[in-house]
């Protein structure tokens, strides 16, 4: 059964549950990069930190890659801890850029096999445009970016922001992204996006279920929440780092309404951009993500009800 069909016949279990729950069942992170997308860790270190701050379970949700679901699968059993495997896949709406984050997914299948490897593609071909068009304003980076692309490793502003930092040219990361690689900047080229529709489809069939990623972190997305729940999502991203305590409870509260599941994290990157990494600041109740978990399949987590 596809993760759409399941929502439709999710019961009243399914649902967050009266005022939410506390941490006496421990926690979660279900929204953390590796270096396979634009975190600065290798996956089993992303794994070995959540160990090390006492979390019970983890997902990997990589930018368009699942290339380090494996080694933080791995890692993860060695740690004792609960891991969920995913992805954060680029699609947009509109004029809107909308991340899409699937959980409990095949990265096997087919279907989402070749969406994430035409993003892959699209991001490989942006990133030696951001690079040939950073060059010909005189900084040198393009034989970097090439070298990055022969040996297979990730791609994005965020990587180019931080090799900008690393020769010198810029103070900081943030400082690369100010200067060059914002719309209007010398080296700003558009992300290839999906259709909101292509993503979550590619999440159902993976067996996956699919999240809208951090819709507090801008008024755009804020505004389209109500034509994105009008399409066969499974969830909301309600905890996040850019969240308010208010606008978290908003979205659990809209989660109620409409019988949806919850999710979030820190959506942490390690330390790429010069400051301590981002974990442990979102802590999520792994009550408030039993009924995702069951769902999935990982049902032996000890998880502590919302009512216990």
């Amino acid at each position: 059964m596809t993760a759409k069909g399941a929502k439709k016949g999710m019961s009243s279990g399914g649902r967050v549950g009266g005022d939410g729950p506390g941490l006496s069942g421990g926690w979660v992170d279900f929204h953390l990069h590796s270096n396979c997308s634009d975190g600065s860790d290798v996956p089993a270190e992303v794994v070995r930190r959540a160990a090390a701050m006492g979390m019970r379970g983890l997902a990997l949700t990589d930018h368009d890659s699942v290339r380090g679901l494996e080694e933080a699968a791995a890692s993860a059993k060695l740690s004792n801890l609960g891991f969920v495997k995913g992805v954060e896949i680029s699609a947009g709406h509109g004029s809107v850029e909308v991340h899409v984050i699937g959980l409990g997914i095949d990265p096997s299948e087919g279907l989402f096999r070749s969406t994430i490897a035409a993003l892959a593609a699209g991001r490989a071909r942006r990133f030696l445009d951001m690079a040939r068009r950073l060059q010909e304003t005189g900084l040198p980076v393009l034989e970097y970016a090439e070298g990055v692309l022969r040996k297979g490793e990730a791609c994005g502003r965020m990587n180019l922001a931080a090799h900008l930092r690393e020769k010198g040219i810029t103070k900081t990361v943030q400082e690369g992204f100010d200067r060059y690689l914002k719309p209007g900047g010398a080296g700003y080229v558009a992300k290839p996006l999906v259709s909101v529709d292509i993503a979550v489809d590619a999440v159902h069939a993976a067996g996956g279920l699919a999240f809208v990623a951090h819709p507090g972190l801008s008024k755009g997305l804020l505004r389209i929440l109500p034509e994105l729940l009008a399409r066969p999502f499974d969830g909301i991203e309600a905890y996040h780092v850019s969240h308010s305590a208010a606008r978290v409870e908003e979205l659990l509260r809209l989660a109620r309404t409409r019988g949806l599941y919850v999710s979030g994290g820190s959506d942490c990157h390690g330390n790429i951009k010069g400051h301590a990494p981002e974990m442990g600041r979102v802590r999520v109740p792994l009550a408030v993500v039993r009924p995702l978990l069951e769902r999935v399949g990982h049902d032996d987590w000890g998880v502590v009800s919302p009512q216990a």
